[in-house]
């Protein structure tokens, strides 16, 4: 019984990711389109990108605790954990001279945890 409900979770969150870089997709298409109409500055698709990262994460969070019966903050911390880790994974594969560690990337991580707690808060 605890191995189906283990497998039943995990192929939630695998949906829930699903759905994540969907909008994720959908979003930063907006975006390249906007910056490719209007010539916007490097601050603001820097900025849209940050909006993008919480409100996927949060809407991970927010869809993966639905099927939780308690606990669901921790359930949203780790949609975003698991968001936060297929995009380092993607970024250590398109650059090699990608770094993990770095201030920008535990910001990312922090913001992906935080939002992804809040959706879970939310749901």
């Amino acid at each position: 019984m605890k191995n189906v409900v283990g497998t039943e979770r995990l192929a939630a969150l695998l949906k829930c990711l699903m759905a994540a870089y969907l909008i994720t997709g959908v979003m930063l298409l907006i975006v390249a389109g906007l910056l490719y109409k209007f010539s916007i500055g490097e601050n603001v698709v820097d900025i849209s990108i940050i909006v993008i990262y919480c409100i996927s994460s949060l809407l991970a969070g927010l869809f993966f605790s639905k099927g939780a019966s308690s606990r669901r903050f921790i359930w949203g911390m780790l949609a975003g954990a698991a968001y936060f880790l297929i995009i380092c994974a993607v970024s250590v594969v398109a650059d090699p001279g990608f770094v993990p560690i770095s201030n920008t990337c535990i910001t990312t991580l922090l913001i992906c945890l935080g939002s992804g707690m809040l959706g879970g808060m939310l749901g």
